[in-house]
């Protein structure tokens, strides 16, 4: 790390703020309860008309937030205006005006190329001055957020992003260029910010009032480098092209384009056969950025091939369905107890009970619908449940060790969202209730006074409510 102040990074030091952070997260496995209070610094950015750029997770599940100037020693009481999950950026505001009074805000850059010199500054843990380091772009490329797992555009970069950097600005000659965003635990001096792209999609979103994230396009595709397949999906005439092997329920695609459809190009931009386009000199990205600049409800015109006859389509963009939630930063989950049976929605904050490392030692079953083929939606669901664990009862002997099932149908019917498993547990009158799982498991419960029963597993384990208050909301 290297320590200093150059004349750029002197211009701009109010301009980058230091943030404390007072969160209580939400115990995702034991839902009813919190994990109590945590404290922890990270970095932020002053930009125009009194707003402040930074990471969704540094201020994640927090309960109050403060701001400090490098030239001001008085902390300052900041508000939440907008906070996005997908692309892992939040906006800030302090509503004392004289906080703002005498510094300058930001200007948004460009992109960066290859090879270009930046200037990280941040308050990295370790220290609590200004640092400031100097670092080389190293790549620029599509990958998945780590926050939500969304592929978004992301430039890597040779100098270290420590804990306490993220949210920090990345300059290049006094603009903003990139947030800092993580580090790469098993290597030094790599790091990664979020670029202009991505922050002025955010921004330009934001333009209504309200953030609504990225769209998708909904399909999936392959590459098409083998000589024998583009013959036999006759596009061996053509240049370029991606054939489509699964196109997403609940997209926009749905019912337009279609398995064994080959891309050929979108808004005119052709598409090679790996899935990339041409973006700047010799610079590739993959397709899915095509589509990330754009807003929700705006068009892209693709033009395919189908059985061999050239075709085009202009397809309205909706917002993109996971089958595992993502954060849902402000609120507590939800969860319904069912005969000691402990049912809630799959989400990334769930899977996060795992540990620091969730994406490895989190149950294969439920990281299918993350990353594997789960993840198609086959099924149409709008939700994934989930039966964490089974809280020991007399009704549940035999049961005890079966957790983190994912639920298929309860009394015959198929589970696609948490309200519908609520509403058939909570109104059953049937002798007995069968639970099925994906791993075709049965739970066969007595249904004769099984509410009597859950209540005293409640109080045994001072759980103070079966369900969430949301859940209660509907039940009324």
């Amino acid at each position: 790390m290297i320590f200093f102040y150059s004349q750029a990074a002197a211009d701009v030091r109010d301009a980058v703020l230091k943030v404390y952070v007072t969160s209580n997260s939400m115990d995702y496995y034991r839902p009813w309860q919190s994990l109590g209070s945590t404290s922890m610094t990270g970095s932020a950015t002053i930009l125009s008309g009194n707003r402040i750029l930074t990471n969704a997770h540094v201020i994640s599940d927090h309960t109050f937030i403060q701001l400090r100037k490098v030239s001001d020693p008085q902390k300052y009481t900041a508000r939440v205006l907008a906070i996005a999950y997908d692309c892992d950026l939040a906006l800030l505001t302090v509503d004392d005006p004289k906080f703002f009074e005498g510094v300058a805000s930001l200007e948004l850059g460009d992109l960066p190329k290859i090879q270009d010199s930046v200037t990280v500054i941040g308050y990295p843990e370790g220290g609590d001055k200004l640092s400031v380091t100097e670092g080389v772009v190293s790549r620029i490329e599509i990958t998945p957020y780590v926050q939500s797992n969304r592929q978004l555009l992301t430039v890597q970069i040779d100098a270290a992003v420590n804990p306490g950097n993220s949210g920090g600005p990345v300059l290049q000659r006094g603009k903003l260029v990139g947030i800092a965003m993580q580090g790469m635990a098993e290597s030094q001096n790599i790091g990664y910010m979020i670029p202009p792209p991505v922050i002025r999609h955010f921004l330009n979103d934001l333009e209504d009032g309200k953030y609504d994230g990225f769209p998708a396009l909904g399909v999936e595709v392959n590459n098409t480098e083998n000589h024998t397949l583009r013959e036999f999906y006759k596009i061996h005439e053509q240049k370029g092209g991606v054939l489509i092997s699964k196109v997403m329920p609940m997209s926009p695609s749905y019912g337009v384009l279609q398995a064994g459809d080959v891309i050929l190009d979108l808004d005119k931009i052709p598409i090679g056969v790996d899935g990339t386009f041409q973006f700047r000199d010799s610079e590739r990205l993959g397709l899915a950025h095509i589509i990330n600049e754009k807003q929700l409800q705006q068009e892209v015109k693709v033009t395919y091939v189908r059985e061999g006859e050239v075709k085009t389509v202009t397809i309205a963009l909706t917002p993109f369905v996971p089958m595992v939630l993502p954060p849902k930063f402000f609120s507590k989950p939800q969860y319904y107890i069912y005969g000691g049976l402990v049912f809630t929605v799959v989400s990334i904050d769930l899977l996060k009970a795992w540990g620091p490392k969730w994406w490895e030692q989190a149950p294969l079953d439920v990281l299918y619908y993350l990353a594997g083929t789960g993840r198609l939606n086959e099924k149409e669901r709008k939700e994934l449940i989930i039966m964490t664990q089974v809280l020991p009862d007399n009704i549940n002997v035999g049961y005890h060790n079966y957790q983190n099932e994912i639920v298929a149908k309860v009394n015959g019917v198929e589970i696609k969202a948490f309200r519908d498993l609520v509403s058939i547990l909570h109104n059953s009158k049937d002798k007995y209730t069968m639970i099925e799982t994906e791993n075709n498991l049965k739970i066969i419960l007595d249904t004769n006074g099984i509410d009597k029963v859950t209540q005293e597993i409640l109080q045994r384990n001072n759980i103070p409510s079966q369900y969430s208050d949301d859940v209660g909301k509907w039940l009324k």
